[in-house]
């Protein structure tokens, strides 16, 4: 493969304090480092990064490639140590070049390092770039440097810079980095492939259709034409085979006897094509290989290697008839594909690969005269598998290809259709979901089982499908079904389904199916029973973090994750993944929290939890491009959050932004539709995210009138239903009102009860909120007749604390705003501590902050990059919009910053020099 790739994003220097210590001086001792690496690997990166720090450390370079440069050495004798020299590719330099290496060599110069790249693969004894016997001298320091396939994290990493969060996801940069090999150059070809992808779906369509990168197909064709014919024939039969292979089958497809087989496997190997992976097992590097070979091969031959894989597959003693029926139609036969692909619906491994199933499928549905009842078997069998794995693209298209085929049987067509539904409202987050089940219930009369399941389905009251009465409606639909059928796994479904209403609501009444009542699930019991229990684990957990439940919560996703479960159902365990995002938000457990989002913005089942984090940091933190680049508009946020909850919290983040921008027209706008959407769903501890800021947007618009009206029916609907955190906000509902008619006293009493109770859960940024609203009414109180030295003193408390929670978890912009609050209402002579640290006034003898950022420049540089006006700044700092304007000159003059994007974000007092 031509090129090298580059090093993944944030990558160690290789070799770093070997190189240093060799280049210390010029009388240090003389070095070599052997950099070994297959093509792609990132030999020439690394090697661009150590001349780059040689010359850091003083140290002269020298840059040879004998391949290009021709026979014409560098003459080394005038360099002055220290000194590094880099001699490339050395398994494609003139014959020339080796003897001139030796000799330089056992000269070895003290103070100088000499880097030697290769591939071994290349080279006629791979262990031996320089030859055999080459005599190094004593002295010589040696090293031997090895760069293989990256590690998924690297992958990851790299697919996220490059494609960005929207269009990379964790299944996608998995399958990335298996159809790549690890190997990095492989890796970055595939992701320039993807650029063009709208979205992280079209991005992993896009790699499962790819082609291989041409820098792979022409490395490795290249490589396939130095082979001999016998270990010729045997890379094609592993390219058709692909995966792991014996070195029998091997031998069976290749058509090579035993010990023609073993020298060609010797040379298969040596050559790079192949490697061993496990004792008697050998593959391509990468399954892009192995493709890249086959694509290159003329069509008999390929035909021909198909046919024979088919036959040998077909002797073995665990038929793979996915495999096979691949094998088959690949190889030109018809008919023995179609009885392959028959077996295969009756085969209970065929979905191990439920990308081969669908691919299977798809083939089917092509044909005229299409073997309906096989493939509505193999349909229910890949409708299984996708509802607790994470099903491949495509799959839920294909399945909606085999309903519609007439010869299928009401029963059969009806469980497609309640699996498919299940895929698409649990999955997919799509709405058509639901129809999808309701639709399958009328196909299900004779299977009072699966009637049950999909009532259940129905009655999960996190969906904004339905509203709270209709899911009660289902549940006792279900109930009244599993009774009368009498089957323990159909009364458990509906009473878990029940406890999740019980939990979502907060019902103060005990209920049957409660976490608390529900056995553990355990790998012994029947998957269907443990499907139920886990998943209502896991729904009750997103419930109860909702709710400010954060210790049941935590409590619930240890239950969750059991081996089953993580053996059986990846789909739930990512979803206790994302809820596990939320957890950490709510706890304040915020570092590293954005990174770990971002990498599940895209995952199957963790998409609405990482977005919703994300909001909120970049909200906090004042990152108000990333924040809008983040919230979905008003006509996609029912489909993006397709569970309710997430909804209003997104709204209550939308709401709260708008209204921090001065903007009262879209806060109320996006108040009045979220009241909307609670109000018919009747669930009104999910009011708790979205019911302070809407208050805030209406009384912002002088709609006190609707505030008081919807903090009352907030308030009604906690009459029966009930959850601290509901609790906490609506005291914060109540104090605002109370704020606005200038009652400040009892605003700060309520405030500072909300607060409370956010401390008794754990959760320290809303309490946080609390009491920086109630320091402000604190300040804002002055009763002439009496002393207002406590009051002031407590409120000086509250805002210091808030200010101290918000800096420990880095929300920026909150701390910003607690300080200006600090800095406009302080009564003189108090809280020197914080008011020195807030202020840009410089006392006398105070020296002058020069190229430095003062305070003040380093708040509005902050909220600055991250994307507010000045008239918003002035707002949040309490300044003029005239002031924040002569900051932001000086602030882009000091830094020379390209754009108030590149402005430093910091708070702490550096210099800004140099800062591009």
């Amino acid at each position: 493969m031509t090129g090298e790739a580059k090093s993944g994003p944030s990558d160690p220097l290789p070799a770093e304090a070997f190189l240093r210590t060799s280049l210390a001086d010029a009388g240090s001792r003389p070095a070599l480092v052997l950099l070994e690496g297959d093509a792609g690997s990132g030999k020439s990166e690394v090697t661009t990064r150590w001349i780059r720090a040689a010359a850091d450390w003083n140290a002269r370079t020298v840059l040879y490639t004998p391949a290009t440069d021709g026979s014409t050495a560098p003459d080394l004798a005038a360099i002055e140590t220290p000194a590094l020299l880099v001699v490339e590719d050395v398994h494609r330099a003139p014959a020339e070049t080796m003897p001139w290496l030796r000799a330089w060599l056992r000269e070895a110069r003290p103070g100088f390092v000499t880097v030697v790249s290769y591939r071994p693969a290349e080279l006629p004894e791979p262990a031996c770039p320089l030859g055999l016997d080459p005599q190094f001298p004593p002295p010589l320091r040696i090293r031997r440097e090895r760069l293989g396939a990256w590690e998924q994290h690297r992958t990851t990493a790299l697919a996220l810079e490059i494609l960005g969060p929207e269009r990379s996801s964790e299944r996608l940069s998995h399958q990335l980095h298996q159809l790549a090999g690890g190997n990095p150059q492989t890796i970055r070809d595939l992701l320039d492939s993807l650029e063009e992808a709208a979205d992280a779906s079209t991005a992993l369509q896009k790699l499962e259709e790819v082609e291989p990168p041409v820098r792979l197909t022409q490395h490795i064709t290249a490589r396939a034409a130095t082979l001999g014919g016998d270990a010729t024939a045997l890379v094609r039969a592993a390219a058709v085979l692909g995966g792991s292979c014996r070195e029998r089958d091997l031998r069976r497809v290749a058509g090579l006897g035993r010990t023609a087989c073993g020298a060609a496997l010797v040379q298969a190997v040596r050559s790079g094509l192949l490697e061993e992976r496990a004792p008697d097992r050998y593959g391509f590097t990468s399954p892009l290989a192995a493709s890249a070979l086959l694509t290159s091969l003329p069509g008999p031959i390929r035909c021909s290697l198909h046919q024979r894989a088919a036959d040998m597959l077909t002797r073995s003693g665990k038929v793979p008839w996915v495999a096979v029926a691949h094998h088959q139609r690949l190889g030109g036969r018809e008919s023995k594909w179609l009885r392959a692909a028959e077996h295969a619906t009756d085969d209970p491994n065929a979905l191990a690969d439920p990308g081969a199933a669908v691919n299977l499928l798809r083939s089917l549905l092509r044909r005229p005269d299409l073997p309906a009842l096989a493939a509505g078997r193999l349909a229910l069998g890949l409708t299984r598998n996708a509802l607790l794995t994470l099903p491949s693209i495509g799959t839920v298209d294909v399945l909606g290809q085999i309903l519609v085929l007439p010869q299928l049987a009401d029963e059969v067509r009806g469980e497609i259709r309640l699996e498919r539904g299940l895929v698409m409202s649990s999955q997919l987050s799509r709405g058509e979901g639901k129809a999808e089940i309701e639709l399958a219930l009328t196909e299900l009369r004779s299977r009072p089982d699966l009637r049950v399941r999909a009532l259940a389905a129905l009655a999960n009251p996190l969906s904004a499908v339905y509203e709270l009465d209709a899911n009660v409606h289902w549940w006792k639909r279900a109930q009244a079904m599993a009774e009368a059928s009498g089957d323990a796994t159909d009364l458990l479904a509906a009473h878990a389904v029940r406890g999740t209403i019980a939990v979502a609501c907060g019902e103060r009444r005990s209920v049957p199916g409660l976490p608390g009542d529900l056995p553990e699930p355990d790998s012994d019991l029947d998957p269907r029973r443990n499907e139920y229990l886990t998943r209502a684990l896991s729904n009750a957990a997103c419930c109860a973090v909702f709710n400010g439940d954060l210790q049941q919560a935590a409590a619930l996703l240890r239950r969750s994750a059991t081996p089953w479960a993580a053996a059986t159902a990846p789909f739930i365990t990512a979803c206790d993944r994302g809820t596990r995002l939320l957890l950490c938000l709510e706890r304040g457990e915020w570092s590293g929290l954005g990174r770990a989002s971002r990498v599940l913005l895209s995952g199957v089942g963790t998409q609405a939890d990482a977005r919703l984090v994300l909001l909120q940091l970049a909200l906090a933190r004042g990152a108000w491009e990333d924040c809008a680049t983040l919230q979905p508009g008003p006509d996609d946020l029912p489909r993006v959050f397709s569970q309710l909850p997430y909804e209003v919290s997104a709204a209550g983040i939308q709401i709260r932004m708008a209204v921090a921008r001065q903007n009262p027209g879209e806060a109320v706008a996006a108040a009045d539709r979220i009241w909307h959407r609670l109000r018919a769903k009747g669930v009104w501890v999910w009011a708790a995210h979205a019911a302070p800021w809407a208050v805030e947007a209406w009384l912002l618009a002088d709609g006190e009138n609707t505030a008081r009206a919807a903090v009352a029916e907030f308030a009604s609907g906690l009459r029966t239903h009930h959850s601290r955190t509901a609790g906490a906000a609506l005291l914060r509902c109540r104090a605002l009102l109370a704020e606005h008619e200038v009652q400040h006293g009892q605003a700060r009493e309520l405030f500072v009860r909300a607060a409370l109770i956010h401390e008794r859960t754990g959760a320290p940024y809303r309490r946080a909120l609390d009491l920086e609203a109630a320091g402000r009414c604190g300040l804002t109180v002055r009763p002439p007749a009496a002393d207002p030295g406590p009051l002031v003193d407590g409120a000086l408390r509250d805002l210091e604390q808030a200010i101290q929670v918000f800096e420990s978890l880095g929300a920026s912009w909150d701390a910003l705003r607690a300080r200006g609050t600090l800095r406009a209402l302080m009564p003189r002579g108090r809280s020197p501590a914080l008011s020195e640290d807030a202020s840009d006034v410089r006392g006398r003898g105070r020296p002058p902050y020069g190229n430095s950022l003062s305070p003040r420049e380093q708040e509005v540089a902050a909220l600055a990059a991250g994307g507010m006006t000045n008239r918003e700044i002035a707002g949040a700092l309490h300044l003029s919009p005239r002031t924040v304007e002569q900051h932001v000159y000086r602030i882009m003059r000091k830094t020379q910053a390209a754009s108030r994007r590149h402005l430093p974000t910091s708070l702490t007092n550096s210099r800004a020099d140099g800062k591009k």
